[in-house]
């Protein structure tokens, strides 16, 4: 909102934890300006896909990435919103218009109009810089050191204009901005007036969306125009599902992510840097997109095309991997470097995918990248941190049970109490992927090991099609190559197809020993999740409190139900208490009840827990329905005979769920010919007072 004042002071903003500085419509104003620039050299870009287009590409979008960076930092730094101000920066935009205009030209070899305009966003930015050093006494220093960077950068590339060959100048002109944050004094600033994080990641994430959205449009334009079939609408789907995955990687990982070290200037540099290419791989990825979407599905696509798309998608995972080595996802319990590992691994075999694309139709082209990509949200999917946002308040063990007991409909209240989410944890003592596999479910590792096992064949496929007439008896097709390298990793061997040469030979020597170990790995990984101990302990829904001999007494109902043989079973049963100190602190404390039986040498039966509440009882003059009780926790642990090995089991019960003056149903009977039954029907089954 713009304030009363025609003219105010810029506010100089560094990093607070106690403030959340909001993206302003101007600045989301300013991105589409730039966004429909990207556009534009996307759309000339399509016009001429080849090597020294791209080269003349790249260059042009570093400029232009370069001139929307200066004004996001400045933007990040001051808080200020003026008739001046405003003015600028529309002045900028005008002139990234006049840039967009003239990329056509610049194209052909006529740099005037874009070198002038360029120079003009860059002494706007300047001028920003230099109206905050002179009216705003903090940071003088800052303002001052950024507004020489760019009013230097600008003066490069006007007096590029006056002689011949303006590339020199050019170059220069971005080489001071890149260097500008690196040097002594600069990594000095960057220390002594921290950055807003939070709002840096969301500039860069609005650009991104934005661009991202450029996909859809261009595939939704062509087919719009165009008589479109099945087939087409199906490839067409294909294409855009690579957008949404490449979405989903960047906004559900980096976007989500904050630096490791925010106090490291090379780690913001890195993280600054790396969008460089990931942005401009996401630009050629819209035009990639709509090449590919337009070609026929059954054919195979042109070198080129697959460059294109495979290309820009493999460069961004890869520059996914680079942010993710200087950033951590908030809650995760994964181990960074399999993040890492994962995405270098994706980019890497998207790459090699585009280069033998030739030898596959173009509908198996693009299904091959999308299935990588999936691969990637999958991975993401599975390995997804908790949901904690820093914003809610958070509560007290004292204050969280107050408010719970009271909450009635929330189900999950028992393991909630005992959930831990672990924030801040080391990444070298977080979870690998061997544990996460033990503690998941079987459908989670059924379903991992199958994008791993088809995966690591199209991996060793790629490398087969690259090397000319390495599999005899086949045409060089890319399937005949997957089928081989799944003979050879299986050790089938079927004698039809076989290695011809001696990479061939070698790739398959590297196969038939990563099969070897995989196959040990999986072996291993899967006997020991079959041959995990469980046990069938069932626990009674409620707590019993009655009385037993004339004494009163807290009791729950235990049984194996598989009817195992069960020895040396111990139980223990500990209450979670809040406790007031006389200095007024809330503390959670731990105490164990004694029982009257911990151990049983025999568990095949129902156990009928119990415990005295007497003086020496921490329950003795305790409500058990108030809120000084946060819960029970009844623990079994025990020597299964069948499994040979050791189980336990464990039951939390809260304050509510102990029934006052109530007694078990009795399910042990016996029948005619002297044997036992347990009706486990009743188990659950509460009497009154008999």
């Amino acid at each position: 909102m713009l304030r009363k004042r025609f003219f105010h002071i810029p506010i100089f903003h560094t990093h607070r934890e106690d403030f959340e500085k909001k993206v302003s419509w101007l600045e989301l104003f300013y991105d589409l300006v730039y966004v429909a620039a990207f556009i534009q050299l996307g759309d000339s870009f399509s016009k001429d896909v080849s090597t020294l287009n791209f080269l003349k590409s790249a260059g042009i979008f570093l400029s232009m990435w370069l001139s929307w960076t200066g004004f996001t930092y400045y933007a990040n730094r001051f808080t200020v919103d003026d008739v001046l101000h405003r003015t600028l920066v529309i002045l900028k935009m005008f002139c990234v218009g006049a840039m967009a205009i003239s990329i056509p030209k610049l194209l052909q070899g006529d740099p005037f109009g874009y070198g002038l305009s360029y120079a003009s966003s860059l002494f706007i930015i300047a001028l920003l810089y230099f109206r905050s050093f002179f009216q705003q006494k903090i940071a003088q220093d800052y303002s001052l050191y950024w507004g020489g960077a760019f009013s230097l950068s600008a003066l490069f590339w006007l007096s590029s204009l006056i002689y011949e060959n303006y590339t020199w100048g050019w170059f220069a002109g971005c080489l001071v901005i890149f260097i500008a944050p690196c040097t002594r004094k600069g990594r000095s600033f960057n220390e002594l007036y921290p950055f807003d994080f939070d709002h840096l990641f969301e500039r860069y994430g609005l650009l991104t969306i934005i661009v991202l959205g450029e996909s859809f449009v261009k595939v939704l334009s062509y087919f719009s125009t165009s008589a479109a079939g099945m087939t087409e609408i199906f490839q067409a789907s294909f294409a855009l599902m690579l957008t949404c995955s490449i979405w989903w990687i960047y906004f559900d990982d980096i976007a989500n992510s904050t630096l490791k070290n925010k106090n490291s200037v090379t780690s913001m540099i890195i993280w600054l840097f790396a969008h460089l290419p990931l942005q401009f791989a996401i630009v050629l990825m819209g035009v990639g997109v709509k090449k590919v979407a337009a070609f026929p599905a059954e054919n195979a696509i042109d070198i080129k095309y697959s460059l294109l798309l495979g290309g820009s998608i493999g460069v961004m995972l890869l520059c996914a991997a680079v942010i993710d080595s200087v950033t951590e996802r908030k809650n995760s319990e994964l181990n960074e470097s399999t993040r890492i590992n994962s995405r270098v691994f994706a980019g890497i075999l998207i790459l090699l995918i585009a280069f033998i694309a030739p030898s596959m139709t173009n509908l198996w082209f693009i299904g091959g990248c999308l299935f990588v990509c999936l691969f990637q949200v999958v991975f993401d999917i599975f390995f997804s941190p908790y949901e904690f946002k820093e914003s809610e308040s958070l509560l007290t063990s004292f204050e969280f049970s107050q408010k719970k007991v009271h909450d009635e409909q929330d189900k999950a209240e028992k393991s909630m109490g005992l959930e831990i989410i672990r924030k801040g944890l080391p990444n070298n003592l977080k979870k690998d992927l061997y544990f996460y596999f033990m503690d998941a479910s079987w459908w989670h590792l059924f379903f991992a090991l199958f994008f791993i096992y088809i995966l690591s064949n199209i991996f060793f496929a790629v490398l087969f099609t690259l090397i000319p007439e390495s599999i005899a008896n086949t045409n060089g097709s890319f399937f005949d190559a997957f089928f081989f390298s799944v003979q050879t990793m299986s050790t089938i061997g079927y004698g039809t197809l076989s290695p011809n040469g001696d990479l061939a030979n070698l790739i398959v020597t590297l196969e038939a020993a990563f099969g070897l170990v995989c196959v040990a790995v999986i072996t291993g990984l899967i006997f020991a999740k079959i041959s995990k101990p469980s046990g069938k302990i069932l626990f009674s829904h409620h707590m019993i409190y009655s009385k037993m001999n004339g004494k009163d007494a807290l009791s729950f109902r235990v049984s194996n139900a598989r009817g195992n043989d069960i020895v040396q079973a111990n139980m223990t049963l500990t209450v979670l208490l809040n406790e007031i100190t006389e200095e007024g602190e809330h503390f959670r404390r731990m105490k164990e009840l004694k029982l009257l039986r911990e151990n049983s040498p025999f568990f095949r039966l129902t156990w009928t827990v119990t415990h005295i509440v007497d003086e020496s009882s921490p329950l003795y003059g305790i409500d058990l329905k108030s809120s000084r009780i946060i819960m029970m926790i009844a623990n079994f642990v025990g020597h299964d005979g069948t499994y040979s090995n050791t189980i336990y089991a464990q039951q939390n019960y809260l304050p509510r769920d102990i029934e006052l003056g109530k007694y078990f149903v009795d399910i042990i009977h016996h029948l005619p010919d002297g044997r036992m039954i347990i009706d486990y029907a009743k188990f659950q089954n509460l009497k009154e007072h008999p």
